[in-house]
């Protein structure tokens, strides 16, 4: 697999969305990644725009078929990334952006090797509370915060966390990191070791043909 996935995760309300949507915008070299779930929409959301919007029995169908590389249950409704969606993005040249929750993020940690895992986080439990409950799209908030209980303790599984409190600082963080993740060593040795390899070969030609006389 060619290129780098980066998946951005974030307990309900700290962003995560917002954020990558942000990013897109910004950057023309990372695409994100449309998941299914089972859950009706919101308003404003968009089949094939937001997430595939899908039937339970669909859903469990593809996920016999082994479909998915990641799913979890999230609030009581099944979440998944197909390989075809990650395959879309990965044939038209982007690096994958995946928005997913933390169960579907240590998926995807534990599958692909080129993974750069991020972690929002809501500056604080007051300003957090305060988006979930502006936020009327958001249902049963006692659900979500048992959730977030045990998000929170896998933070540290993490490559980078980023602190949610103006948009536009958490967009350039995360802008930040794919610019520095995309010069990684690891990820590109191969590459990195033939550029390296071509020009020791030139300067041994280039030496050789001019007997060692760099100035001629």
């Amino acid at each position: 697999m060619k290129g780098v996935i980066f998946v951005v995760s974030s307990p309900t309300g700290a962003g995560k969305t917002t954020i990558c949507d942000a990013i897109r915008k910004k950057r023309d070299d990372v695409e994100r990644v449309i998941t299914h779930t089972t859950r009706s929409p919101r308003d404003g959301e968009k089949n094939g725009v937001d997430y595939y919007f899908v039937s339970i029995e669909e859903f469990k169908n593809k996920l016999k078929k082994g479909e998915f590389i990641e799913y979890a249950t999230v609030h009581g409704h099944f979440y998944g990334t197909t390989k075809g969606a990650l395959d879309d993005v990965i044939s038209s040249g982007k690096h994958p952006l995946l928005a997913i929750d933390v169960q579907g993020a240590k998926n995807v940690m534990n599958t692909f090797d080129r993974v750069v895992s991020i972690f929002i986080l809501p500056p604080s439990f007051d300003e957090w509370i305060r988006r979930i409950k502006n936020d009327k799209k958001r249902d049963n908030l006692e659900v979500r915060l048992k959730t977030a209980l045990r998000e929170l303790v896998s933070l540290e599984g993490f490559d980078y966390c980023i602190i949610n409190d103006k948009l536009e600082g958490a967009v350039e963080a995360l802008n930040n990191i794919i610019d520095s993740s995309l010069l990684k060593m690891d990820f590109f040795k191969d590459n990195y070791l033939k550029l390296a390899d071509d020009l020791r070969l030139e300067i041994e030609k280039y030496m050789e043909v001019n007997d060692g006389d760099i100035y001629t």
